[in-house]
Parts: structure tokens; C-alpha cells; sequence
């Protein structure tokens, strides 16, 4: 009996044995290279080494958008202890729980270090890493992260940059984007964030039991992002923005030679600082929510009625369909009659213009001349020319977010409204009011078109190779009426009976064309456009006010002062 007692016990012994023999087997030998991969990725760790963005600047060689240091506390979660989350918490002043949820948030890979908290200041950084032995696990990486130095000033064009998001993530490739990589999400930082992204590179580090670093096994150094040259001229730009703030505005200038922007400024502005840094969600809330939109871009991301400025357009489908000449004359004694209906149509200018020509109609901005005109054209024939010189087109401008204007005609109703084009919305359409919808860096090209004799315009903002543009594309329509239309432009400043008068600068001539368009119940845009000087121009420009009331007047007193700050930055000096 004890004989069997002992050989049971034997037997129950040498089983143990065997199932831990079976055990270290299949750890050892079937598992041994998984568990050998756990053990190096648990003293090896992999550290990204993010790309720096590639730098904006404007066409003197001034920083638009560059990089800074970033000071960012990061935790590999792994290497935390329990006492660490109230100590850090109370470091950031953050509750414990966004520690812990900030701790717990998706990685790219095991002991990936966690951002807790970005961008801190670079004294808190210092307290930090003199108490790194109280916090296991927490260290201090110094990073980039995106700086706009003139914050408002260009806005608009340069854009901001965000995080990206996790649909984002998932279909990005690693070479590239991270898990807390950025994004361009507006203007030149969206349209051509591939150039100025560049490739992550990282490092393979050896670290101690208490997640030290041992030694640097390899590195892949990052290369950066692809800098940028604008066509911005930025003490122009800023010169500009300080001209219209305080108002509902966009003012651009052409570059008629290159065709680049010097300026295209829109008011109210934003700071892209503020969606950068993580601190300020409550000013991107305030602009996000300003009932004066600081985020849209009026130059190009609203179309509005252009009122007078569209009857250039109107006496250019005129002229080059025969049905006036520059010396036809209409008298105006500020009424027309509206076909059967009996509707008066009035001009702005109540006493009547009298008999006058086209040159005298457009100098002096007269309703009932163009009302007069628009009764021998058809709205199918408006809207043609008004394509030709680009209006209600595609631009191909480097920036995201543009708005086409509108240009009606009989169809577009039709299949709009299901309704026939009737005679008194032509002579709404002559004069830029009714369906008629532009964006002013619309009109900036068709003014373009005009000081260019008729070679199509395409606006660009980034720097090219090219000093000068060789496009041989024009307009279909005669330089001759052309000419007319710039002729006249130069009466709406130089003459007397201009409406442009207060835009006149008295060292050069200029031409150019107001507009004052009605948008009720509350009071009217105000337009001016125009090339400069009068010969052999050098720039085309529009200015526009939301709600600015009269072009003559508003638009035409920003514009001189326009003039004179480019004049003072750009035209040739004399000895």
C-alpha cells in the first residue's frame, strides 16, 4: 500500500514535469521568437522624428508662415506609475482624468509616447524635466509647430493648419502623417500642403529598465517640407489691411507684367495663431461664431452684385455686336420707361445727364443711357461677353475655397425659375443689379483684360520661374472697342464730371470705373476698379466695401490712398 502510495506520488511528480517541461518547450521553442520580440520592443523603442513644414514667403524674401519650438510633455504610458497622474495633473493644472484619458488615447505602436499636453511654456518644460525622477515615464520632447509672425495680415491667403482627424489618419500614409501630424485646412497651407509636408524620419533608441535611454541604435533624419515664394508684397499687403480695418472689405492688386498679386487683402481678418495653438479654443469659438465672418475671404469667397463697374461689360457687347458706336447719344432726364408695364427705371442722378455719349455714360455712370443700350441686346449676348472677360469662370488661383460668381441668361432662368427672361431684368442686367453676382477678384481680371488689350488673365499667387507671362490667349473681342472702354475709364478720374474724381492722384493718370450697387433693405457695396498709370499700366486693382455705400465716394478714397502706398513701395524711383 505504501509501495503504491509512493508510486502514484511518483507518478503525479514526474506529470508536473512533464506539463512544464511541455510549457518551457512551447514558450522557448514554438513561442520563443514572439517572446523575443516582446522582449526587444520592451527595451527598443521607436521615436518619430516629425518633418519641419516647408516656409511660406512673400516676394521680398520676408517670412509669411514659418516653424518654433514647441515644448511638448509626452508620456510613454508603459513606463508610468500610478503616482505620477496626480503629480503631473497638478504640474499642467489639468484634472487627473485628462491625464488618464490623454495616457489612454490611440498610439501609432506599443510604447509609442503619448501627447498629454502640447506647446507649454519653456518654464514650466524646465520644472518639468529637474522632477523627471518623481515621474517616471514623462519626458519633454521639443518639437515644431506652425508660426504666422504677422498673424492677421495675410490671412487669408496663407490659411492655418489643423490636426488631422482619424478618417484622416487611417488613409494617410505613415511615411508621411502621424497620429498628432497636421494638416492644411485653408488658403496656400491646404492647396499645397504635399509640397510643404515633408517626410518623417525617426530614431531606433535602446532603453534601461526604468525607460531611460541606453544608446541611439539607428537613425532616419526627416526631411523637410519644399518652401514657398509668394507674389505678395507683405508691407504692401499690411499697408493695405490697416486701410479698411474696421470694415466689411477686400482690396487685390495685379502685378499686369507677371500677372501675380501683389496684395489681396479682405477685412475683417483672423489670426491662423489661434488654430495652431491648443490653448486658444476659446478665440477660435469667438471667430468661428463673429456675426462679422472674419473667416471668409471676400475676394474670393463671396460673389456680390457689381452694380456700374458691369457696365463695362454691357458697352462692350454693345460696341462689338454693331449696335452702338462711341458716339451714339441717348438723352437721360432720369426716367425710363419699362416696356407695356409703364414701370419707371430711374439714373442715380436725378436732374438727368442730357444728351450724352458712351464716353459721357460711362464717365458719368448713367442708368438710362445703359437702359437705352440694354433694350438692343438680348441677355444671352450680355452673358457672352461677360464669360469672354471671365466672369461667372473657373479661376485657377493656388488657394482653396473659391466661389464662382453668377452670370444669368435665359436658360439659367428657365431652369431656375421656370419662367421666361423678361425685358426689364435685361436692363437690371446692363447695369449690374439683379441675378448679376461677382467675386472682386473677378472684376480685378476683367479690369486685367481690359489695361491688357484683351490677352486673357489668370491671376496666380505663387512665384514663378518666368519674370514675364507669355500667354498668347485673348478675348474674342475688337482691341479697337477695347480702347473705347479704357478711353472712357480714364474720363470717370481725369474729367470733371468723373464720378471717380477723388480717386485722382496727381502723379499719373488713372482709369477706372465705380460702382454703387443696390442691395436692399440696407445700404449699398461700394466698387472701384482700375489700371494705373493710364499708359503703358503697371497694375490693375479693385476695391470693394460691404455695405460701404457710394463707389465714388468710399471706394474711391481708398483707392487713392492705395495708389500713393504703391507708389511709394513699387514705382521706379527717379534720380
Amino acid at each position: 500500500m505504501r509501495f503504491s502510495r509512493f508510486y502514484f506520488l511518483q507518478i503525479i511528480v514526474m506529470g508536473i514535469l512533464g506539463v512544464l517541461a511541455l510549457s518551457l518547450f512551447h514558450v522557448q521553442v514554438l513561442r520563443g521568437y514572439y517572446y523575443r520580440g516582446l522582449s526587444i520592443r520592451n527595451h527598443i523603442r521607436l521615436i518619430p522624428m516629425e518633418s519641419s513644414r516647408g516656409r511660406v514667403f512673400d516676394c521680398q524674401g520676408r517670412l509669411l508662415a514659418t516653424n518654433r519650438a514647441s515644448y511638448d510633455v509626452v508620456a510613454i504610458p508603459e513606463d508610468v506609475t500610478p503616482e505620477v497622474y496626480p503629480r503631473l495633473a497638478k504640474l499642467l493644472g489639468m484634472k487627473e482624468k485628462d491625464v488618464r484619458q490623454r495616457m489612454s488615447a490611440g498610439r501609432e505602436y506599443p510604447f509609442a509616447p503619448a501627447v498629454i499636453k502640447p506647446d507649454i511654456p519653456r518654464e514650466l518644460a524646465f520644472t518639468i524635466e529637474e522632477r523627471k525622477p518623481e515621474l517616471p515615464g514623462v519626458t519633454i520632447r521639443v518639437s515644431g509647430i506652425r508660426y504666422y509672425p504677422y498673424a492677421e495680415t495675410a490671412s487669408h491667403v496663407i490659411g492655418y493648419i489643423g490636426a488631422i482627424n482619424a478618417a484622416e489618419y487611417e488613409k494617410s500614409d505613415r511615411d508621411r502623417f502621424g497620429i498628432n501630424s497636421t494638416v492644411g485646412r485653408a488658403g496656400i497651407e491646404k492647396y499645397f500642403d504635399e509640397d510643404l509636408r515633408g517626410w518623417r524620419g525617426g530614431e531606433q533608441i535602446e532603453v534601461d529598465a526604468r525607460g531611460r535611454m541606453i544608446r541611439v541604435l539607428s537613425t532616419r533624419p526627416p526631411e523637410p517640407g519644399r518652401d514657398l515664394t509668394l507674389t505678395l508684397d507683405l508691407e504692401l499687403q499690411r499697408r493695405i489691411m490697416e486701410m479698411i480695418k474696421g470694415q466689411r472689405a477686400s482690396i487685390a492688386i495685379m502685378d499686369l507684367e507677371s500677372e501675380g498679386l501683389l496684395a489681396m487683402a479682405s477685412a475683417p481678418a483672423y489670426d491662423p495663431n489661434i488654430f495652431v495653438s491648443p490653448s486658444a479654443s476659446h478665440q477660435r469659438l469667438s471667430v468661428l461664431t463673429d456675426v462679422d465672418s472674419p473667416m471668409l475671404d471676400r475676394s474670393i469667397g463671396a460673389s456680390y452684385p457689381p452694380g456700374s463697374i458691369f457696365k463695362l461689360v454691357t458697352a462692350l457687347a454693345a460696341l462689338d455686336l454693331g449696335k452702338i458706336t462711341p458716339q451714339t447719344r441717348f438723352f437721360c432726364n432720369s426716367k425710363f420707361k419699362v416696356g407695356k408695364s409703364g414701370r419707371i427705371a430711374r439714373c442715380w442722378f436725378e436732374s438727368g445727364h442730357g444728351s450724352i455719349n458712351l464716353y459721357e455714360a460711362i464717365e458719368r455712370s448713367c442708368n438710362v443711357y445703359f437702359y437705352n443700350v440694354a433694350m438692343r441686346l438680348s441677355p444671352d449676348e450680355i452673358a457672352k461677353y461677360a464669360h469672354e472677360l471671365g466672369l461667372g469662370e473657373p479661376m485657377k488661383l493656388e488657394i482653396s475655397r473659391l466661389t464662382p460668381g453668377l452670370i444669368p441668361d435665359s436658360a439659367w432662368k428657365k431652369a431656375r425659375f421656370r419662367q421666361p427672361w423678361y425685358q426689364g431684368e435685361t436692363l437690371n442686367m446692363a447695369i449690374g443689379q439683379g441675378y448679376v453676382l461677382v467675386t472682386p477678384l473677378e472684376i480685378l481680371r476683367l479690369t486685367a483684360i481690359i489695361a491688357k488689350n484683351g490677352r486673357f488673365v489668370e491671376p496666380h499667387l505663387v512665384r514663378r520661374e518666368e519674370d514675364s507671362v507669355t500667354n498668347p490667349d485673348r478675348v474674342s473681342i475688337r482691341e479697337q472697342n477695347l480702347d473705347v472702354i479704357k478711353r472712357a475709364m480714364l474720363k470717370v478720374v481725369e474729367s470733371d464730371y468723373g464720378t471717380g474724381q477723388l480717386a485722382r492722384v496727381d502723379f499719373d493718370q488713372l482709369a477706372a470705373k465705380t460702382g454703387t450697387a443696390q442691395a436692399p433693405p440696407k445700404k449699398a457695396h461700394s466698387w472701384m476698379t482700375g489700371f494705373f498709370p493710364y499708359k503703358e499700366p503697371k497694375i490693375a486693382f479693385v476695391v470693394f466695401v460691404e455695405r460701404g455705400g457710394s463707389g465714388g465716394i468710399t471706394s474711391a478714397r481708398i483707392a487713392k490712398q492705395m495708389l500713393e502706398v504703391w507708389r511709394e513701395l513699387h514705382a521706379p524711383k527717379t534720380v
